[in-house]
């Protein structure tokens, strides 16, 4: 598909992918040469936000996993360039900064040598990344960010139960006593966390969310060309929540090109007003395509669980009560 499926807020067309590229079931080479693809051609570091909004949103409708994997190395590549550091040549990056469950990088500093230890949970496109961007942690409040060597780390996808976002190859990493040359560090200690850039960053995953939610549409577009009545009306309820998510990123987005902008409370609202559609369009799709599109189409079966998986780690709950706090009032 390639309309603009809304009328206020049109949506960019997706990406070329390979004609040969099997998106629900990619060997590594493949979907590496695809991000990689994705990737190429841009100068993701020096895009103003609505120009790197707009592209987001077209990876997001081009291909979930791959938006997920593609908006990890753009993130990078924007992290790097906030740090003064330049990426390696011809590297593909990801971001790997969770700490879920107390989990997480430990670091301790030996002068010239970086002693690493610990388990890095939901980290998105291990064994097809080459390199890294980590935050490890001296103790619970001090971190430093370092760029790691990504390849022949040991990796468990065993972990991953789900086959929603398998494409994603997000695995598990346990390193004990790794050493990494002080020399990968990048920026000052606390600087990941603490650079202008953290809060607004995540107005780049909303636009990969968006384009997802537009993705969703095209499959079902072409699943029930000739939808009913009933299915009609949950169509144009998709349709008007598109139009919530685009216009929550691009406002967002305009706001982000103010330096003076607090991008906290921005980002915050634009993250929450994407989520919030993005699920119900979700919901929509799920009764309007029933079991016929979740059990018999690979493009429903899989876009619906990824794109839902992929915005589920927006706390909606946390963000509400942040976003109703007397701290976070306009």
């Amino acid at each position: 598909m390639t309309g603009p499926l809304t009328t206020t807020q049109p949506f960019p067309p997706a990406r070329s992918l390979p004609e040969a590229y099997d998106r629900y079931r990619p060997d590594l080479v493949p979907e590496r040469a695809a991000v990689a693809g994705l990737a190429d051609g841009v100068a993701w570091a020096s895009l103003a936000w609505p120009a790197l909004v707009e592209e987001l949103i077209a990876l997001g409708r081009t291909d979930v996993p791959l938006a997920r994997l593609t908006e990890g190395h753009v993130d990078a590549l924007r992290i790097l360039d906030q740090a003064g550091a330049v990426p390696e040549s011809g590297a593909l990056y990801g971001v790997w900064a969770s700490r879920s469950a107390r989990t997480g990088l430990t670091v301790v500093d030996h002068g010239e040598k970086l002693e690493i230890s610990g388990t890095l949970r939901f980290a998105s496109g291990a064994g097809l990344v080459d390199r890294a961007l980590v935050p490890v942690w001296f103790d619970e409040d001090r971190h430093v960010l370092v760029d790691l060597d990504a390849s022949g780390l040991p990796v468990d996808p065993t972990v991953w139960r789900t086959a929603a976002m398998t494409p994603s190859r997000t695995y598990e990493i346990r390193v004990d006593q790794l050493l990494v040359p002080s020399t990968a560090r990048r920026g000052p200690e606390g600087f990941y966390l603490g650079r202008p850039g953290f809060q607004a960053g995540g107005l780049g995953v909303a636009a990969c969310w968006t384009g997802g939610a537009a993705r969703v549409l095209d499959v079902l577009l072409a699943f029930h060309p000739r939808p009913s009545p009933a299915q009609q009306v949950r169509l144009g309820a998709i349709r008007t929540d598109l139009v919530v998510a685009a216009a929550a990123v691009r406002a967002a987005a305009r706001l982000l090109e103010d330096a003076a902008v607090d991008t906290t409370p921005v980002a915050l609202e634009a993250r929450t007003a994407v989520a919030e559609a993005v699920h119900r369009i979700l919901a929509n799709a799920r009764l309007l395509t029933g079991p016929t599109g979740l059990a018999l189409d690979d493009a429903v079966a899989h876009v619906i669980p990824d794109l839902e998986l992929y915005t589920l780690q927006h706390n909606l709950d946390a963000a509400s009560a942040a976003l109703g706090s007397p701290d976070q009032r306009p």
